[in-house]
């Protein structure tokens, strides 16, 4: 909000500090023509006053143009700045040309202290405590600037308690100590006015969102007495919905009816198309191969901030997958996200996997939110997987109930490159899974009933080092663990079904896709970026890896550390935005690395 109200507590102190000043500045300046005694101050057409005072130069620039031979208004000028400062005995001593520049010498005399502070009408909040926070208290010199600062400090709080229209209207005395130091008696007058009910939400630019969403993402409440207004939480609750490329401050407009509370915004396209692609360099008897996956996400469906997102992914040796999700952001008009979501996974002959899922996420502040999970997965072997190895099938039919609970923070300065800020994602789940195992030689099956918990976090922490310059860190992990009911075939807790797949562009940098399997798998990242504009950057990173794998039909168990590095760069072109990154391992040489190549189309 343009704070209108400060700046007519300016307007007033102005007046009462020139009604009180003037004398002042009228004999100060006679004595300054009297010091300077009519001499010529020559220099150059359009050269700038200096200011010396008491022997040391001063940083001051007159609030309007002045000409060389301009001593008068020069000398009001310097005096009206000092006494902003609170040296009402300033005076000017003389004028003369030093290197070819005008110069003013002053004294600046006694600062004046301030006698008492008092403020009258306050009763919304807490004033003692504010004061705490004031720059104007008794004792210390006056300052003009620093009193006007307290004051829209004041007004801000009044807005953020939820009166908007309130004033503080300030009176000063002036008069002298027992020791002739000038003091300062300062008064002020506060007007609360009243609540405003706060009409509703306008988004000023071009833009498609609706202002009923507009509002419930800025945490306002129209129809409702604007009880509390804060423009930075009204800019974290869009920013938190990343729809926007920008957002400007948010000003209230006084209506008959109300507030309207007014954001300049510019929206972002409503929809992206990302593309990824890898090259998967040849080595132990194979060919290169290529990989894909695409990514459509529509964002801002209708205007009310709903999402869609298709993802597919095609990787070598005929393993595919694919994901649909939609999000719809205030369910009843509710702060609680709801998603649906299905993902199907086809590795080959070995098995199938589909998973129907559910998730409510409860805003509790901006970015901040609790999550509830369910979902219900099943597991079909195929061909190779049905296979008998050990007495069992390499992948066993099974199918699963999942429950959980957890927590989303995102809290970063921009989406697309951010220079600081935190995400962190975390989501326990409970789940009750009935596998399908052989009973005997004789082809019969029987049910095997488990528990399993499962967790899956990610966390990165963007840090501002030099300038343009980031370190980010952070990691993600997946761990699933689990133990039996009934029975006591430990070997059945685990199946490569159930399994996490670990490993290429956007896990493990540097080796295959879904190279590594296991129950635990994890990794740590650092990367350094040298930020080029505000899409772009270079940068140079370090994976390191970790996998844990229980035995299997297939497998032996084992755990292993796997590191990769390499470089990149993040690029915005007219095409979209460009992502070329080359990563390696220590068991490739340096021209074997996996070339990864993104790109993210607006629609």
């Amino acid at each position: 909000m343009t704070h209108t109200t400060a700046k007519a507590s300016r307007k007033r102190m102005e007046a009462e500090w020139n009604r009180w000043a003037k004398i002042l500045r009228a004999i100060a300046v006679w004595l300054c023509f009297a010091a300077v005694g009519g001499s010529a101050v020559s220099a150059q057409q359009h050269a700038p006053w200096r200011l010396v005072a008491d022997g040391d130069p001063v940083e001051w620039e007159p609030r309007r143009a002045l000409s060389p031979d301009s001593i008068h208004a020069a000398a009001q000028q310097a005096l009206t700045h000092f006494q902003r400062e609170g040296y009402f005995l300033a005076r000017i001593d003389s004028a003369a040309t030093v290197d070819g520049l005008p110069t003013l010498f002053a004294t600046r005399g006694a600062g004046a202290r301030i006698a008492s502070v008092r403020f009258d009408g306050v009763r919304a909040f807490d004033f003692a405590a504010f004061s705490q926070s004031m720059g104007t208290r008794e004792g210390r010199r006056f300052d003009r600037a620093t009193l006007e600062g307290d004051l829209n400090d004041l007004l801000i709080r009044y807005e953020r308690t939820g009166f908007p229209l309130a004033q503080a209207r300030p009176s000063l005395t002036f008069g002298y100590a027992d020791d002739g130091t000038p003091t300062v008696g300062i008064r002020v007058q506060v007007v609360e006015g009243e609540t405003l009910m706060l009409v509703g939400v306008e988004l000023d630019g071009e833009t498609r969102t609706g202002d009923a969403f507009a509002a419930r993402a800025a945490g306002l409440r129209p129809g409702l007495p604007l009880a509390r207004y804060d423009p930075e939480a009204i800019r974290q609750g869009l920013e938190a919905t990343q729809l926007f490329e920008t957002i400007g401050t948010p000003t209230i407009a006084l209506t008959d009816s109300g507030a309207v509370i007014r954001i300049p915004v510019t929206e972002g396209p409503p929809g992206t198309f990302d593309l990824l692609l890898g090259y998967l360099p040849g080595g132990a008897g194979r060919d290169g191969s290529f990989i894909g996956s695409g990514l459509l996400e529509l964002r801002n469906l209708f205007g009310g901030g709903r999402q869609m997102r298709l993802r597919l992914v095609r990787n070598p040796g005929l393993v595919s997958s694919v994901n649909v999700r939609v999000t719809e952001p205030y369910l009843l008009g509710m702060p609680l996200r709801a998603s649906v979501e299905f993902a199907g996974h086809n590795q080959d002959s070995t098995f199938s996997r589909q998973r129907y899922g559910v998730e409510a996420g409860y805003r509790i502040a901006p970015g901040l939110e609790l999550l509830a999970t369910g979902s219900r997965e099943f597991v079909q072997p195929g061909v190779f997987g049905a296979q008998i190895v050990n007495g069992r099938p390499r992948v066993a039919e099974s199918s699963a109930i999942f429950a959980g609970a957890g927590v989303r923070f995102r809290r970063i300065d921009q989406a697309i490159n951010p220079r600081s800020g935190l995400l962190v994602e975390a989501i326990l789940e409970q789940g009750f899974r009935r596998r399908t195992l052989p009973a005997s030689d004789s082809g019969l099956t029987e049910p095997v009933n488990l528990q399993q918990q499962r967790l899956i976090a990610s966390g990165r922490v963007f840090l501002p080092t030099f300038s343009r310059q980031v370190l980010v860190v952070g990691g993600e992990a997946q761990v699933l663990l689990g133990g039996r009911s009934a029975g006591d075939d430990q070997q059945a807790i685990y199946d490569e079904g159930d399994l996490f797949r670990f490993g290429g562009a956007t896990s493990l940098r540097g080796y295959d896709e879904d190279q590594f399997i296991g129950n635990i798998v994890g990794r740590l990242l650092a990367e350094y970026r040298y930020q080029l504009d505000r899409t772009s950057f270079a940068f140079l990173f370090v994976d390191v890896g970790y996998i844990d794998r229980p035995a299997l039909a297939d497998f032996e168990p084992a755990q292993d550390v796997k590191p990769g590095y390499g470089f990149g760069v993040q690029y915005q072109t007219p095409l979209g935005l460009v992502t070329v990154t080359y990563a390696v391992n220590p068991d490739l040489g340096i021209g074997q690395g996996k070339v990864h190549l993104g790109l993210s189309f607006g629609l």
